[in-house]
Parts: structure tokens; sequence; C-alpha cells
């Protein structure tokens, strides 16, 4: 993080070093000085998203989704704010309303429009029910076009970009993100393909609920990861299929020789046709990503792991990894859901429990139960937890997974019962 705030701030200091008096006005100055920043930001926007294992590993990629969501919106606010300080310390309003202006300002205006729109259906794509396939094309395509014109406008309308220095760190940040670029969305799925794996398990795990093992090619081991770790899948299926890359989690073990599953609901436009996916069908895997293990927090003994719906994935891969390590944990599973027949892995939790191979305890909460159903009734709540995990939450580590709601709210409750932040780990399935 700090690499990251030198870098934005390094146009600031080598103007500051270049040109340390300037008969510019102050406000005019820091219209200039935003721009700088903003246009920085959005060069290293390609980076932080261009899935680099050693900028992914130190945070975890879901991580980095969420701060390069916020740093658009900074670098939005940073580029909306340049044009009217401009026209306000130079009294020149004709930049922002004038028809005649220079065609390289006209381009300005462009790329900051379609900045803007860019972050705007990022924070209302669900609002406006956008699918998450045209979303991701509309978002590509105006990446591609943000940057040749926000660096064209700046090279040709910027006066301190006529600095030897500035120059070169210039073309340096546009060569760095198209070479992210490159790498991220050209380079990487071709290496993929060279090696894509084999569907040789679809096994139905409750009512709208999948599980889908692969295997790599022959020859070809497959890769190590952490259990609760994700990778993105690329289904290559029927002709008639969708073919779009997703975010899932890896629901196995990393003890389970040569194998990949991942547990997919029915929930969108792709996933209703995951049911269709056969044996035989290949899959292009890229991963391990994710810091949601519990491997990574070796001194945290008792566990508590709360779940909802398809959020048990990284916590059945961590309970699998468990169990076939016998790892010295005492884990409380609450697993909420809606009825009997939406429970995933129920058989196998019960084997679980049963067989004693790790301390674990298994409580299933539904919010629409049966008459017949003698579990825990009701949505989730602090009542549930402190019944089944004890009074005394804040020596225990919990370990949390599910819609972002049901994360926000459960985060909420284990902070009010004093849980420290750092025993508090989370995953969200919102990328």
């Amino acid at each position: 993080m700090l690499l990251y705030g030198v870098i934005v701030l390094s146009p600031l200091l080598l103007v500051r070093f270049a040109r340390p008096m300037t008969d510019h006005g102050f406000v005019f100055t820091v219209g200039k000085n935003l721009a700088l920043v903003g246009f920085t930001i959005l060069a290293l926007q390609f980076v932080v998203s261009a899935r680099f294992p050693w900028v992914e590993r130190p945070f975890g990629l879901n991580v980095l989704f969420y701060f390069h969501k916020a740093m658009a919106v900074i670098a939005s606010l940073l580029l909306l704010s340049h044009p009217m300080l401009l026209a306000l310390g130079g009294n020149e309003w004709s930049l922002i309303f004038g028809p005649q202006v220079i065609w390289h300002i006209w381009l300005g205006r462009i790329a900051l429009l379609i900045i803007l729109v860019h972050v705007w259906l990022a924070t209302f794509r669900l609002v406006v029910k956008m699918n998450y396939e045209t979303w991701r094309f509309v978002h590509n395509l105006g990446a591609v076009l943000i940057l040749p014109l926000g660096f064209y406008h700046s090279w040709k309308a910027g006066g301190d970009l006529q600095l030897p220095w500035m120059k070169t760190l210039w073309a340096a940040l546009l060569l760095t993100a198209v070479a992210s670029y490159f790498r991220h969305r050209v380079l990487r799925p071709v290496l993929l393909r060279r090696y894509p794996y084999q569907v040789t398990e679809v096994r139905r795990e409750a009512e709208g609920v999948w599980t889908i093992t692969l295997v790599p090619p022959e020859g070809v081991p497959r890769f190590d990861y952490l259990p609760g770790q994700f990778h993105f899948l690329t289904f290559q299926r029927a002709p008639n299929l969708p073919v779009e890359e997703h975010p899932w989690t890896i629901s196995s073990s990393p003890t389970a020789p040569g194998v990949l599953c991942s547990t997919i609901k029915e929930s969108g436009d792709f996933t209703v046709s995951i049911g269709k996916t056969h044996p035989g069908d290949t899959a292009l895997v890229d991963g391990p990503y994710g810091r949601f293990s519990y491997v990574l927090h070796p001194h945290e003994r008792e566990l508590v792991f709360i779940a909802a719906g398809i959020g048990i994935t990284p916590l059945m891969s961590m309970l699998r990894h468990i169990r076939d390590t016998r790892a010295e944990r005492s884990v409380i599973l609450l697993y909420a859901n809606t009825r009997e027949e939406d429970i995933a892995f129920r058989d196998e939790l019960a084997d679980m429990e049963r067989a004693g191979a790790t301390s674990l305890k298994v409580v299933h909460v539904l919010s629409k139960p049966s008459d017949a159903w003698e579990g825990e009734r009701g949505r989730l709540n602090d009542e549930h937890i402190k019944r089944c995990a004890g009074p005394e939450l804040a020596p225990r580590a919990f370990y949390v997974c599910g819609p972002s709601m049901f994360t926000q709210q459960t985060i909420q409750t284990l902070r009010k019962a004093r849980v420290p932040a750092r025993r508090i780990h989370f995953e969200r399935f919102d990328l």
C-alpha cells in the first residue's frame, strides 16, 4: 500500500521538484494536480485488477476488488473536479460548456463522461438489472477507451507534461496499464486454454445446487490451494450453453488427490444452466485466490463457522481439510437455510459429526421450516449464536460466509458481542 501511495503521488512530487514556482493561482493549481493524481489512479486500476499473484496474495482478490471499486470512485471525483477548478481558477467556463474548444479538450470531456457512466454502472448494476456478462463487456470496453483518451488529452493539454521526467512517468504509466491489460485479457486466457480441466462428475447436492468435479489434463499436476480459496471457471460445454468466466469457491479439500470441486447454486442468468454440465465437458481454471482459510491463522483453536445458503462451500472445504488432516480444532457450524431441501452436504455433515474425527457440532437454522422440523427456527441471529456457541464469544474465532447483507449483519452482531475484529474472518460472494 505504501508503494501504491508513492506512485499515486509521484506526479505531484516530480512537478514540485521540477517547478518549485508557478504563475497559476491556487485553485487552478489544485485542479491541475487533481487530474495528475486521477489519471495515475486510473492507470494503476489495470494493475490492481490484473490478478497478479504478487499483488493479490497479501490481501486476497476480493479485498482488491473492493479497493479497485473504491479507487474508481475517488478517481472519478478527482477528474470531475479537475475541469471545474480549472474553469473557476482561470475564469474560463468555456472549458466545460463551450462548444468551440480544441479537439483534445473534447477528448477529455468524452473520457470523463465514460468514467462517470463506468462508475455509475458498477455501483447500480443490480438496480438497473444489468446481467453480469453484459456489465463486464461494457466495463472492459469503457476501460479500453478511457485510458488512451485520458492519456492523449493530458499529453496535449497538460503543461506539466512538457517536463522530461513527467513525460517519462506518463509513458511508463501507459505502458504498465497496457501490459497489465494484455497479460490479463489476452495472454492469460491463451495459457489457460493450453491446459483445460475435464469434468468427471456432476452431482446434485440440494435443490438447485450442484457439485462439479474437475481433473487436470493427463501429466499436468493440479495446482495447490488452501482450504477456503476460490478460482475462476470458464465452462466449455454444448454449443447452446453460455461461455462465461465466473468465480466460485473450491469446495473440495486440498487433501483430495488430483481433483477440484466447486459447488454451484442455480441463482443467475448463467448458473441456471449449471445442471446441464456433463462429464466430458471442459473448463478453463484460473486460481487459486483469496485469504479466507483457517490455516492462515494457526493460533486459533476454537472455531465457529457461520454460513448461509451456498456460503457453506468454503467452510465445507475447511471442514474436509480439518477432518482429513486431523487438525486439532473444535468447530461449531451454524448453517442457515430457508427449507430442509436447501441444505447442501446435509448427509456428509452428519457423518462428520458422528464420526468424531474432529470435534464438530452442526446446527441447522431454517427460516421457513416444515411443521416436522425439530431444529432451530427463524433467521440466524445473536440468540442462535450465543445459544449454540456459548455466551462468551470473544475467545472464539468466527468464519462467516454468505450473501452480503447476511455477512454484514452477522459481523455487526459479533462486534456488539465484543468479538475482536481480528477474530472475525469473512468472505463475500458479490465480487
